[in-house]
């Protein structure tokens, strides 16, 4: 057991760690402004100015910038809700919603938008119109998450499966990689750990699972994960609240609408700039 001296050093060191995430996400989220704000310039001072041979070679450049900017705030975004959760702040903001839709629709466009076809295999078992108490942001966070990590570590078919279980649902999200390695497992769940993939890149700052686990816990949903030679399959246990049947019309109405398609697409357009870096 460490002494009083050794343990307060600890919790001075965790705090100064805190405060650097906060401060980084701020740092982060200002240096991304500024880039936004200098591709805006380029692009209103260059549009029409430029003979065709050289407007060519502006477009690729805003949108690489684009892509930059994107994951920046991915990352800001993570460290701001990693100092909330250790603060004990991460408190998901919980309202009716319709997982098989919701995460069907995001398979859709992770689909349309993955070269070569589709890479992930959707099944639903679940009966339409049936809702759960949950963060909206945090369910597509969780899913994307998870298909992040498992589509940079295989070529072949992620398959997410959501089916009743007992009084709940089953969300499975399996894939045929490599699996990691024993002396990863035994950290895996430990901010900034990332492992490197087959061809020694090491991507991402590893918060992804971490937080794909906290946002589940959260929100009082199960999370194990196994992993082996055959491959890695994350496994998600989730309560369904019985909500009122004569609200279910609005409910579905309000949770299958064009401003939640609009912030699915560009959390994927964020998860695509993180897999494209």
């Amino acid at each position: 057991m460490p002494s009083n001296h050794e343990s307060e050093r600890l919790l001075q060191e965790e705090k100064r760690k805190n405060l650097l995430c906060g401060g980084l996400a701020g740092e982060i989220q200002q240096v991304a402004q500024g880039i936004m704000l200098a591709r805006e310039t380029v692009e209103l001072q260059t549009r029409g100015a430029l003979p065709e041979s050289s407007a060519r070679f502006i477009e690729p450049a805003l949108a690489d910038m684009d892509v930059c900017v994107r994951y920046l705030n991915y990352i800001a975004e993570n460290l701001a809700d990693l100092t909330s959760q250790v603060q004990g702040r991460l408190t998901p903001r919980l309202q009716p919603v319709e997982p098989a839709w919701q995460w069907e629709q995001m398979v859709s466009l992770v689909n349309e938008s993955c070269p070569g076809g589709d890479r992930v295999h959707w099944k639903c078992g679940c009966a339409e119109g049936q809702f759960v108490l949950a963060d909206q942001a945090w369910a597509d966070k969780v899913l994307l998450n998870l298909l992040m990590n498992a589509l940079r570590y295989t070529q072949e078919p992620v398959r997410v499966s959501l089916q009743p279980e007992g009084e709940g649902m089953r969300l499975l999200v399996e894939d045929s990689g490599p699996g990691l390695p024993p002396e990863l497992m035994e950290h895996l769940f430990e901010p900034f750990l990332a492992d490197s993939a087959q061809d020694g890149a090491r991507h991402g700052v590893g918060l992804g699972l971490y937080l794909a686990r906290e946002y589940s816990l959260a929100m009082g949903w199960g999370f194990s994960l196994e992993s082996g030679p055959a491959g890695t399959s994350v496994r998600l246990d989730i309560p369904v609240d019985p909500l009122p049947s004569s609200g279910h019309a609005s409910l579905r109405s309000a949770s299958r609408s064009l401003a939640v398609r609009s912030r699915q697409a560009d959390r994927l357009r964020t998860a695509q700039s993180c897999l494209a870096l």
